[in-house]
C-alpha cells in the first residue's frame, strides 16, 4: 500500500509557479528556428520506404507460399493415412471372403 500512496502523491495535480508562463514563453522565443529538410532527404526517405515495402511484400508472399505448401503436405499425409486404413480393411475383407469360399 505504501507504493500506491507514493504514486498517488507523486501524480497528484499541483499548480505551476507564477512565473511558469513567462519562463516557457522566454524559452520558446529563444529557441532556434528549425531548418526545412533538404529535398533530397525526402526523396531518399521515400525511396527507402518504397524498397522496404516491396521487400516486405515479397517476403510475405514467400511466407504464404511456404505455409500453403506445408498445409498441402499435411493434407496429403492425412489422406494417405486414411487411404492405407481403407486399403487394409478392403484387403482384410477380401481375405475373409476368400477363406470362406
Amino acid at each position: 500500500m505504501n507504493l500506491e500512496d507514493e504514486l498517488r502523491s507523486a501524480l497528484e495535480r499541483r499548480e505551476p509557479s507564477p512565473d511558469f508562463t513567462n519562463r516557457v514563453l522566454a524559452r520558446v522565443s529563444g529557441a532556434p528556428a528549425r531548418r526545412a529538410a533538404r529535398p533530397w532527404v525526402r526523396w531518399v526517405a521515400a525511396l527507402a520506404a518504397s524498397v522496404l515495402l516491396a521487400v516486405g511484400a515479397v517476403e510475405y508472399r514467400r511466407y504464404q507460399g511456404e505455409r500453403a505448401r506445408s498445409q498441402v503436405l499435411l493434407a496429403v499425409r492425412i489422406a494417405g493415412g486414411k487411404l492405407r486404413k481403407a486399403q487394409k480393411k478392403v484387403q482384410t475383407l477380401h481375405m475373409v471372403r476368400r477363406s470362406v469360399t
